[in-house]
């Protein structure tokens, strides 16, 4: 998946899928939105582009798009998600990263899978709340476990996903080798895995995952640093040259996707 940069084949520098994080931060599109979705899909030289969005569930059972527990800062409204319904829900408008109000509605999960559809996008989800079944359940019923990536964090769920899905990718994090010995004692094949490294990931490690042919994946989390701007070319290239990354997860995917190509 990841590719040569062209002009510098001679280099062989090998560059990694871009990744953008709830859709990626820019000023005047709300995270996790559909603008936001569109903007990065339309713009970033990645091929595939991949999306990160999260999920969570409203009191209908409905599965929506939205990061924090509550509606309050993101939105125009007041409210944890699980404990509001649907037409409360749609009601609201988004707010961009300055808090602007914006035309934008919070997305649903449907939503966004019809949009992948016929993209050359993926999506990664985050899932919040123990509604996997329900996730998974969907991107059955509409065909779509090729175009998805599940991200979990705890072993038992990397192994729940496993169970529930034998077609999806899933992204295991692996910071040290205990926890990679955990992965492989749930005997799931690597083709079907994503290992997700932090810096405390140590090198012998990133090599042992990559020798059993697993993508590696990891964020720059610039918003994090206290970086309201992408970073320099030469800091993205060395960042993942050092980890090895298959897959780069930012902030700003569509800038860093043409700084590094």
């Amino acid at each position: 998946m990841a590719q040569v940069k062209e002009g510098e084949a001679s280099k062989k520098q090998i560059l990694p899928l871009i990744c953008g994080h709830r859709g990626g931060f820019y000023d005047k599109l709300p995270e996790n939105s559909f603008a936001a979705v569109d903007y990065t899909v339309k713009n970033c030289k990645s091929s595939p582009v991949i999306v990160e969005i999260d999920v969570r569930k409203s009191s209908n059972g409905t599965l929506f798009i939205l990061h924090d527990e509550s509606v309050d800062r993101t939105t125009n409204g007041h409210g944890f998600i699980e404990e509001l319904s649907d037409d409360y829900i749609k009601s609201l408008f988004l707010k961009n990263s300055r808090g602007e109000l914006t035309n934008e509605r919070i997305p649903t999960l449907d939503s966004l899978l019809n949009f992948v559809k016929t993209k050359n996008a993926v999506l990664m989800l985050d899932i919040k709340g123990d509604v996997w079944a329900e996730t998974i359940r969907k991107l059955a019923s509409e065909k779509l476990a090729h175009k998805v990536i599940v991200l979990t964090f705890k072993p038992t769920d990397t192994k729940k996903v496993y169970d529930l899905s034998h077609d999806v990718r899933i992204s295991c994090l692996i910071k040290n080798e205990g926890d990679w010995a955990i992965i492989k004692e749930q005997d799931i094949p690597t083709n079907k895995l994503i290992a997700y490294i932090n810096k405390a990931t140590p090198q012998n490690l990133i090599s042992e995952l990559k020798n059993n042919l697993m993508m590696v994946m990891t964020d720059v989390s610039e918003s994090a640093m206290k970086n309201i701007n992408p970073l320099t070319r030469d800091f993205y290239l060395e960042f993942v040259k050092k980890g090895k990354i298959d897959i780069l997860i930012t902030d700003f995917p569509v800038d860093v996707s043409q700084k590094i190509r």
